[in-house]
């Protein structure tokens, strides 16, 4: 297909109305991508509607708009907004009205349009964050972008993708959690881009992941794409964005390429420094190998915070398995309690095998949280 016939198969995907709310919604989703139950259910419609969701879901991929998250094929696919699908129409989605009875937005107004999302992002943050916090930060995003951004069209959808990561980051109860993991280079276009989409191919929703760069630039690099393409991977990938400290704070594992004294360090985060030529301005062959080389890495990194997470629901049955074992004599000991044995004896007997439990338990628990 040639990027005409894309494009015209795009407009004629997305002169569905249906599609251009569905878009908003995914867009506007504090995890960053959704499952079509979780649109549906978000939409208030009922299950039935789940069937439809899909086969829109399916035709917005078909096309570049929506992306696939973690391995294919899977049982319950995760769906997130390409790029593409942010420039192209993030903004009309935006303008679409989000029920029957509201009226649809002139895509050119962006007062218009920001008041919409910050009503929308107050109403998803209503338990973490006023809507005064919520408007000023997505009116901080848009400025930011708009000293970015060479097209001012896109602005608005850039911003709801931008102000909902940020809120998100900022909302979020288990900072420095070992599965959310930031990738940062200088012009988020290349190494911290390849690594980010590796990465949301192989591990889904088993972690979070966010890039950004200390100098970012206007536009993904079109290499770069070119060779994600060929893998399948270019529609995870997301626009240059600025290094922030509320998503450094998020994360529990920072990997820098090439800017690591740029970054801010928070006490608890795990920092990694990969040592990676830049992939801009290269012959294709060279990037390939980059991909390659990012690819590997990748791979470990995910390999080693799955084990670890193993390494925790050992603990926690290893935990559970000794307080079973005391349960039995305790109980026998309890019955027959002498009131003369001092007191405080009985919580001293339990103390430290709940302790072992709890423990382990908040470590797995700040994992389920997310």
């Amino acid at each position: 297909m040639t990027p005409d016939e894309l494009r015209s198969a795009q407009k004629l995907t997305m002169a569905n109305p249906e599609r251009l709310r569905l878009l908003a919604r995914l867009l506007t989703h504090p995890e960053g991508r959704s499952t079509a139950e979780d649109l549906a259910r978000s939409a208030a419609e009922d299950l039935a509607a789940v069937a439809d969701v899909e086969h829109d879901l399916d035709a917005l991929v078909a096309v570049g708009l929506v992306a696939v998250v973690g391995p294919m094929p899977s049982s319950t696919a995760l769906y997130r907004v390409s790029s593409r699908g942010i420039a192209r129409f993030g903004t009309a989605a935006l303008a679409a009205p989000r029920s029957p009875d509201e009226p649809a937005l002139d895509v050119r107004d962006h007062d218009a349009l920001l008041d919409r999302l910050v009503d929308t992002l107050a109403g998803t943050f209503a338990a973490n964050a006023n809507a005064g916090t919520v408007d000023r930060l997505v009116r901080e995003c848009y400025a930011a972008l708009g000293r970015q951004v060479r097209s001012s069209e896109h602005l608005p959808a850039l911003t709801a993708w931008l102000a909902t990561d940020r809120l998100a980051a900022m909302t979020e109860v288990t900072h420095g959690s070992p599965r959310d993991v930031l990738f940062v280079c200088v012009h988020n276009t290349g190494r911290s881009q390849i690594a980010a989409a590796v990465t949301r191919r192989l591990a889904g929703d088993r972690i979070r992941v966010r890039t950004a760069g200390t100098r970012p630039v206007s536009e993904p690099d079109t290499m770069t794409e070119t060779v994600l393409a060929r893998r399948g991977l270019d529609g995870l990938i997301e626009f240059p964005r600025e290094l922030t400290d509320d998503i450094v704070r998020s994360s529990g594992v920072i990997v820098t390429m090439g800017c690591g004294d740029a970054c801010p360090v928070f006490p608890g985060r795990r920092y990694l420094d990969w040592p990676l030529d830049d992939p801009a301005g290269r012959p294709i062959e060279d990037v390939e190998r980059i991909v390659d080389d990012i690819t590997a890495r990748v791979r470990a990194l995910v390999a080693e915070i799955d084990a670890t997470d193993d390494a925790v629901e050992d603990t926690v049955e290893d935990a559970a398995d000794d307080v079973a074992g005391l349960l039995v004599p305790m109980t026998a000991e309890v019955g027959r309690f002498d009131a003369a044995e001092p007191r405080g004896w009985l919580p001293r007997l339990a103390r430290r095998p709940w302790t072992v439990v709890t423990s382990a338990l908040g470590a797995r628990g700040q994992r389920k949280a997310r």
